[in-house]
């Protein structure tokens, strides 16, 4: 009889997490000796692993040491707001060809702002209606230090305005820091969104349900320019067109999702809600415990919020660093152009 020490590969849970995260950041410390180093996945549906995480949180209510993922709404005070969540895989979904790409978490349900007065839970709440949904928790946090600057969302949202909350490592447990994802998907306050920081050929549309990037259709020649960017650029368009559900570079969000990037130091520090006078920035040594997404924007009505992944990121003129794999592709497409521009 073998004891089985470690979790199989896939099954998920807070130890696969622990040892996932630390195998990366170490591998990253001997490997990746830049500045500022490639994307750190936190959380990603098209990982097996996480996406068991989800699967599981779904199907058991125990508290663990380490909780799963997890929603709640005020109804925990006696009102009358419902929130759900599901994973939604590509082969559940008749259109998932075109709109569901990839697997991705679904959290949905009703805002209700009317307080129950009949319920005694309610009987000193003067404001109802709210929704929030939690990561799982990284056993002794996610050390991401100060190598990395900002958080990436791929997600989808209705247009409604849903607060980003970052629980990290402080002296002060009620604190928690505070951005916004706002209208359509897109930015305000703290979300910065990547093709508002891209160049041209990095356009993209939004609208309340999708955001894609526009592909140009221009012939990749280098005798059309001379700019060796324009070429990578051009070269990862095509890519992305051919097969859109993939990353070809760390830059395209799958087809139908947007990605949006939230700078650590622009999130607001707050305590039981409200801002604090005096400001701590994000933009030291971050240890992340877990994230939080809540709505509560005084609407009543369904909503719905899917979400792809979660990375932690480092931005260089306006786009996301990539991989050591992605510099070496793009070192290869350089030497591509410098060969194909010398013939022409």
């Amino acid at each position: 009889m073998v004891l089985r020490l470690l979790p199989s590969p896939g099954s998920g849970g807070p130890l696969r997490r622990f040892l996932t995260l630390r195998q990366r950041l170490y591998r990253d410390a001997w490997h990746d000796d830049r500045p500022h180093p490639g994307p750190l996945p936190l959380f990603d549906f098209r990982n097996n692993d996480d996406a068991s995480d989800v699967r599981a949180s779904i199907k058991s209510t125990r508290r663990t040491m380490f909780p799963g993922w997890r929603v709640s709404d005020d109804s925990v005070i006696g009102g009358y707001s419902t929130s759900h969540m599901d994973l939604i895989h590509p082969t559940n979904d008749d259109n998932s060809s075109s709109v569901n790409s990839v697997p991705f978490l679904r959290w949905s349900g009703n805002i209700s702002t009317q307080i129950n007065r009949s319920n005694i839970k309610s009987r000193h709440i003067t404001r109802s209606g709210f929704a929030a949904i939690m990561t799982p928790e990284y056993p002794l946090g996610a050390p991401l230090g100060s190598r990395y600057k900002a958080l990436e969302i791929c997600c989808r949202t209705d247009g409604r305005t849903y607060a980003v909350n970052l629980h990290v490592e402080t002296y002060f447990p009620g604190d928690v820091y505070q951005g916004f994802i706002g209208e359509e998907g897109a930015v305000n306050d703290a979300a910065v969104s990547i093709e508002n920081h891209a160049n041209d050929h990095h356009q993209s549309v939004c609208n309340h349900h999708n955001s894609t990037t526009i592909i140009e259709e221009e012939e990749d020649k280098p005798s059309q320019s001379l700019d060796v960017r324009e070429y990578i650029s051009s070269r990862y368009k095509r890519l992305y067109k051919i097969d859109p559900s993939t990353n070809p570079l760390s830059g395209f969000p799958p087809s139908g999702f947007t990605r949006l990037i939230m700078p650590f130091a622009d999130f607001t520090l707050t305590s039981r809600g409200r801002a604090r006078m005096e400001q701590r920035y994000l933009d030291g040594a971050v240890t992340l415990e877990s994230i939080g997404f809540t709505l509560m924007d005084g609407q009543d009505g369904d909503f719905t919020f899917d979400l792809v992944s979660v990375r932690a990121v480092n931005v260089l003129e306006g786009e996301v660093v990539g991989t050591l794999e992605d510099e070496r592709r793009e070192e290869e497409m350089r030497r591509q152009f410098m060969q194909e521009a010398g013939k022409g």
